[in-house]
């Protein structure tokens, strides 16, 4: 199995590519790596990549037309990731969908990260969760801080929380780089939280341990790396309440206490920091499931 990986270094479809490659062994020719998309040949066998469209062209359908064109009669195996959703508006979302809908017919094997994704496919999508990456944090909880992991961005909930929780006396944290393109938003954010730019795998662990309330806030998702990430810590989790979420409390249950809409300051205001062991759940897992999907489709 020959890997196309496409996109920047700490994209976080990138990253999982990346990370997915290095745990498999797959090294040498057997991976194509670019920042950007090109028309270069591709190597004979089997391709695997990891898509989201805005990386692969122009626009949606540009982008599978291209990847398609790419890749031939390869047999093509797809790791789907920012998957539409109705809420980012009627146009935008039939425009995705289509697209990645096309894509998905024409790969051998089509893969999302949850039951909630799967769903957009009808359910012939193989589900192959995110992992639970293990991270060494020191539980050291100062009081009266809140924070959200992650890349910052609209609609992960940011300003719900800030507003939710101004003239309480809570502290809001967020942790991580604000997105390309989003500055002047992120700017506006200042007055009431403080933003920690981006931080290295021991910064990050540290301010997760110096976290009391650690939230996952976003409006619509179906797929977390941030909430994989504060899991990964051992801390339980004020989460959004959302059929992802559900699903991830059914099968991590016990770590994620849901929270509706509206309900953000009282949910604060009663929890309790704890840590607990992580789940068992990380990359040897995700590889192994990847080996087992690619066998039982002929792909190897």
């Amino acid at each position: 199995m020959k890997h196309l990986i496409v996109g920047p270094d700490g994209h976080g479809v990138t990253d999982y590519a990346l990370q997915l490659a290095k745990t498999l062994g797959v090294v040498g020719t057997d991976v194509v790596r670019e920042e950007t998309f090109s028309d270069t040949a591709l190597p004979d066998g089997p391709i695997h990549v990891t898509f989201t469209d805005h990386i692969f062209g122009a626009s949606p359908s540009e982008a599978v037309d291209a990847l398609l064109a790419r890749v031939g009669e390869r047999p093509l195996s797809v790791s789907f990731h920012d998957i539409p959703q109705r809420e980012e508006g009627a146009e935008r979302y039939q425009r995705r969908a289509d697209a990645y809908r096309r894509l998905a017919g024409a790969a051998a094997l089509a893969t999302v990260n949850s039951e909630h994704e799967a769903a957009f496919f009808d359910d012939t999508a193989t589900v192959i969760r995110l992992p639970v990456p293990r991270v060494d944090s020191s539980f050291n909880p100062e009081p009266g801080t809140v924070g959200i992991l992650g890349f910052l961005y609209p609609g992960k909930g940011h300003e719900d929380l800030i507003a939710a929780l101004r003239g309480t006396g809570y502290r809001l944290r967020f942790l991580g780089s604000v997105s390309a393109g989003h500055e002047k938003w992120a700017r506006g954010l200042e007055k009431d939280a403080e933003i920690t730019g981006w931080l290295s795998d021991g910064q990050l662990a540290r301010e997760i341990g110096r976290t009391a309330v650690p939230v996952c806030a976003h409006r619509h998702f179906s797929a977390s790396g941030s909430l994989m990430t504060w899991l990964g810590a051992g801390r339980n989790v004020l989460a959004s309440d959302s059929p992802y979420t559900r699903e991830i409390d059914a099968w991590l249950p016990g770590r994620i206490t849901l929270v509706s809409d509206g309900d953000w300051c009282r949910a604060v205001d009663n929890f309790t920091p704890r840590t607990m062991e992580p789940p068992r759940y990380g990359w040897d897992e995700v590889a192994a499931a990847w080996r087992e999907a690619w066998a039982a489709c002929g792909l190897t």
